[in-house]
């Protein structure tokens, strides 16, 4: 019984009604709208999301490589995301130089490199092959 009155109680903690979980998908779409208003990099996004897609219905790819595209640019908007909520906090603390804050920001841009050559791998392993087969 007291299992059950603790499990309880953390639900109305955590706010698990329908309004709740309606606010948090809200909060959730502000922080994707503040990021393509001031994230430079969106409209790189967009354009790499739209060539994904119309790569991917010209050469026919299969199921998986559709689900393998679809995650990866998942993971970079999601990584994206992270990136600029760093650079926001850090400009909260401080907009002087700090050599820690300076090392959050460039791990956080790091993070966006790393998976944006992953993603031009998987693009190459997934479509080079069927633009050889062109030839």
């Amino acid at each position: 019984m007291e299992l059950k009155n603790k499990l309880e109680e953390e639900i109305e903690k955590r706010d698990v009604t329908p309004k709740g979980i309606f606010q948090s998908a809200k909060n959730s779409l502000n922080g994707i709208k503040s990021y393509a208003k001031e994230g430079k990099s969106i409209v790189i996004y967009i354009l790499g999301v739209i060539v994904e897609i119309l790569m991917g219905f010209s050469y026919n790819i299969n199921g998986l490589e559709w689900i393998l595209i679809i995650c990866i640019l998942g993971i970079i908007l999601s990584v994206e995301l992270i990136n600029t909520a760093i650079e926001n906090a850090c400009d909260a603390i401080t907009k002087e130089y700090n050599p820690l804050i300076k090392i959050a920001k460039d791990c956080g841009s790091g993070a966006t490199f790393v998976i944006f050559l992953v993603a031009i791998i998987l693009n190459i392993i997934i479509f080079l092959p069927k633009v050889i087969a062109l030839f």
